[in-house]
């Protein structure tokens, strides 16, 4: 939901007033202290209880790594600007060892950490340490041999290792090399492979010799397919995502995809697909497949206030597993001022018994545009098919009838209009976060196909694309793009294009700065009416500010014309501004400041959930 005010809102005033009252009991505090001897005494004492103040850290004797890095691993460090750290020996003798840990695993196996000097000040509140590190040598690999393994060569093998002769003794390396051996011959269905690693240390040459001892054993073969925890969930619901089949060789890779569709379903808060332990040892095992349900329910209420709409309440009820059946049903509806909106559809992800999802949906709008009132009624049926992870393909065909009313004819009807098009659209999407991306694409085309052939009024050919990119350059840190154009042109010699499938932009969804749906070609009250072309660039840098707290930079730009041949970039509207995202355990909430760049200054806000784009 959105929120649009001016500058000098309730909540910027009550901002000021919270910062100037901050900012006054800082003063007071610092203002009392030298005037009262009983609170700095009291302060004295309570530091000499807590220890000193760490005031300088000094590190000697390291080479191979920075101060950064060492520092890294301790938890006794300088006192800051705005934090003290008391000097504590236990706290500090920890620190000690984690740093000697550190080296070890680095192949330091000789290195050592040691407290060589504290120096206290005159009054005992703060101190100086000195770490010096004694390195030594660094314990190399000298060989490494592969025995017992006949199915997998030592040349594999090799490859899927990291380290190689000559490289450092690295621990957490050879922890890796180990799981990457029994990697391998899992996907070849070898679970019963063991595998032992062997080192020989040469203390002298401060070098080390690694064996892999293989016991490969046998292939693994399908059994049977157990099911567990689909209490209200049907067994063939289950089943038919289940890609590995009995008789078929143990394959992580497929058994990792089978988990992958079961939670894509959304009926599941978890699930593990995994051989039956009780069949360690044997060439034939069961497949046990488990699931945690989730509830089949769910309610939803939404309500805010938006300046152009005014109040604006929601609701959905939904049951995504009607009858254990996996079928989805959904009933929505909105209210506000000026408009009224009910839908209710139905959906199966395997129509007919195909992997192909289908929806039939059937919906009723009214919309107020001040002199007239618009009605529309409509169905809708839909089949998605998701090509691979990242692409999905659909399809559908919508009907829908228009009816204008005349206001000030006493709602008299002055128009009406059936509307029947042909969807085909295209969606490709790796972001890693649908509400929060950081790194990632998404790009959907989408061409609308309306014609009197099918039973319509109107005959148009209508296309949307759209492109959006993110890019995580550092932590955290995410310059976000996105690009978006739209025409409609005629497909016959009557090119009526209902005013509910026009274009129009402005406010949060597309040029941040503007009033809701304010550009384009305007009516006689002044007012937007919509056009046949759109083009709407938007731009953000986003940045940590503090924890969950981050902050963005954007540029939108946008305009709608009323057709296609009247395009010019010159008369495009930029807004910007910045905003504040806090990333809470249940959403990211988004407020956002944005001023016209193309239009006299004003600022307006916006309240959200999730990024802009």
């Amino acid at each position: 939901m959105l929120r649009e005010s001016s500058s000098t809102s309730p909540l910027s005033r009550a901002l000021r007033f919270l910062l100037i009252l901050l900012v006054s009991l800082a003063a007071l505090e610092a203002a009392a202290a030298p005037i009262d001897p009983s609170l700095v005494k009291r302060r004295r004492e309570r530091r000499r209880r807590l220890g000193p103040l760490v005031e300088e850290l000094r590190i000697a004797g390291n080479e191979t790594f920075d101060r950064d890095t060492l520092l890294e691993y301790m938890e006794t460090v300088e006192s800051g600007l705005f934090g003290g750290v008391h000097y504590d020996y236990g706290t500090l003798t920890g620190d000690l060892d984690n740093l000697e840990r550190f080296y070890a695993v680095q192949g330091f196996l000789g290195a050592s950490a040691v407290l060589e000097d504290v120096e206290l000040s005159a009054d005992s509140l703060r101190v100086r340490l000195l770490i010096g590190i004694y390195e030594g040598p660094r314990w190399r690999i000298t060989d490494i041999a592969f025995e017992g393994n006949e199915v997998l060569p030592d040349s594999l093998l090799r490859a899927s290792t990291e380290l190689e002769r000559d490289d450092p003794l690295l621990s957490r390396a050879l922890d890796r090399d180990w799981r990457s051996i029994l990697d391998e011959y899992a996907r070849r269905s070898y679970l019963d492979a063991r595998v032992e690693q062997k080192i020989e240390r040469d203390d002298t040459e401060h070098a080390a010799q690694v064996t892999y001892e293989i016991v490969e054993r046998h292939r693994a073969f399908i059994d049977s397919i157990l099911l567990r925890g689909n209490d209200r969930t049907r067994d063939y619901v289950v089943r038919r995502e289940i890609i590995p089949r009995p008789g078929d060789p143990f394959d992580p890779d497929e058994t990792g995809r089978t988990q992958a569709e079961l939670y894509e379903t959304g009926l599941f808060h978890a699930v593990w697909v995994e051989p039956d332990p009780a069949d360690t040892g044997l060439v034939k095992k069961d497949l046990i497949v488990g699931v945690r349900e989730r509830p089949a329910g769910a309610l939803d209420l939404s309500m805010g206030y938006a300046a152009v709409d005014g109040i604006e309440v929601g609701g959905q009820i939904e049951n995504r597993n009607l009858q254990g059946q996996a079928t989805r049903l959904r009933l929505e509806a909105e209210y506000s001022e000026p408009s009224r909106h009910g839908r209710v559809s139905v959906a199966d992800p395997w129509f007919l018994g195909f992997p192909v999802s289908g929806e039939l949906s059937f919906m009723y709008e009214r919309n107020d545009e001040g002199t007239y009132v618009a009605e529309n009624f409509g169905g809708s049926f839909f089949l998605t098919k998701a090509l691979t992870p990242a692409v999905t393909v659909e399809g559908g065909y919508t009907y829908e009838r228009t009816i204008v009313f005349d206001v000030t004819e006493t709602l008299e009807n002055v128009g009406e209009s059936y509307t029947t098009d042909v969807l085909l659209a295209a969606t490709y999407d790796s972001r890693d976060d649908v509400l929060n991306a950081k790194r990632g694409a998404f790009a959907r085309t989408a061409v609308d196909i309306a014609s009197s052939r099918l039973g319509g009024t109107n005959d148009y050919l209508r296309t949307d694309v759209t492109l959006s990119g993110y890019k995580e350059w550092t932590h955290d840190r995410v310059i976000a793009g996105s690009f978006t154009v739209g025409w409609i042109g005629p497909l016959g010699s009557d090119f009526e294009v209902p005013a509910s499938e026009l274009y129009l932009a402005g406010g949060v969804g597309s040029v941040r700065g503007f009033d809701r749906n304010s550009l384009g070609p305007e009516g006689e009250g002044g007012d937007a009416v919509g056009g046949r072309a759109l083009m709407v660039s938007r731009a953000e840098v986003r940045f940590p500010i503090a924890g969950p707290v981050t902050g963005a930079l954007f540029g939108d730009a946008g305009q709608v014309y009323e057709h296609l041949q009247s395009v010019r970039l010159d008369e495009l509207a930029v807004g910007a501004g910045l905003g504040v995202r806090y990333d809470s355990p249940f959403a990211l909430f988004r407020l956002d400041f944005a001023s016209p760049v193309t239009d006299d200054f004003r600022v307006a806000w916006y309240l959200g959930i999730g990024q802009a784009f």
